[in-house]
């Protein structure tokens, strides 16, 4: 079974094409993970899943993209980042592409949440242009309800990540340097919870900050104002439940895989009569 572009001779992947009107796109970034966890962890991530889902679906899998877009993290060193236009028509003129050879829909298994913005826009080209459907599959939304060990799952460099990179590629973390940083607070009364966001009385609010604004470490898998008692212990994350995660993730997505293979939208329709007709329905 071959499933990945890059070995495959243009002949076969003319034979592919010819068989498939899906693609899986794996998008990650370089960026620090903390003290204990490789720049690669976004991409090398996001590759082993598509991989290994390819792998079981015979779907077609397209090489990943390590860079992503990463500018608040741009203090650490080893970030490599683009700028989101950059990054945005990247992925577009990739999916133009796709299109030429008769792919209709894709998946990206992104890695990293800071090109979630870009992906989509892309995406929305895609769909006004070519009427392509693209699918955005980032592993801790499949865990969205299921925190790991009391640590939300999209904990940048925290239990779940440390797992799946464990799961990966063992030798790029050094769990003896695994470490909770309490995010650095400022204001009395105006609580940082991480980059981006902030507590107020009973409400939140968006405060655009950089990483180093709030963590000392990278690893943004600071101390809430309301975290879980306990999860600061990286011990819990040992080979044998990092690659029950890794399974559990993988084994989501060949499922949505699969479905999303048979997913079909009605032609696009807007009336006046059918918005009558919907009104009167209620």
């Amino acid at each position: 079974m071959v499933y990945e572009l890059s070995n495959m001779s243009w002949v076969e992947a003319e034979g592919k094409f010819k068989e498939t009107d899906l693609a899986i796109v794996p998008t990650g970034a370089t960026e620090q993970h903390g003290l204990h966890l490789g720049l690669g962890s976004d991409w090398i991530i996001a590759w082993e899943i598509a991989r290994r889902v390819g792998e079981r679906t015979d779907a077609l899998v397209l090489p990943v993209m390590p860079y992503g877009v990463s500018g608040h993290h741009g203090e650490f060193p080893g970030v490599m980042t683009l700028e989101a236009a950059t990054f945005q028509r990247v992925i577009y003129e990739l999916l133009a592409s796709l299109h030429r050879y008769g792919i209709r829909r894709v998946i990206f298994i992104n890695g990293h949440g800071g090109n979630l913005a870009a992906l989509s826009e892309a995406a929305k080209e895609a769909r006004d242009r070519h009427g392509m459907i693209c699918a955005i599959s980032m592993w801790w939304e499949a865990l969205q309800h299921k925190p790991i060990f009391g640590q939300p799952a999209e904990a940048h460099a925290g239990y779940g990540e440390t797992a799946l990179m464990l799961a990966t590629r063992p030798e790029a973390v050094k769990m003896e340097r695994a470490e909770l940083s309490p995010t650095r607070q400022v204001d009395d009364e105006i609580q940082l919870v991480r980059a981006g966001l902030a507590k107020f009385r009973d409400g939140l609010v968006r405060i655009v900050l950089k990483t180093a604004d709030v963590s000392d470490t990278g690893s943004m898998t600071e101390a809430l104002p309301d975290a879980v008692p306990g999860t600061t212990d990286y011990s819990p994350i040992t080979e044998a439940f990092s690659r029950g995660l890794m399974e559990e993730i993988v084994d989501w997505t060949c499922g949505f895989v699969q479905r999303f293979r048979a997913f079909e939208l009605p032609p696009l329709r807007v009336s006046r009569e059918a918005a009558m007709k919907a009104l009167k329905t209620k």
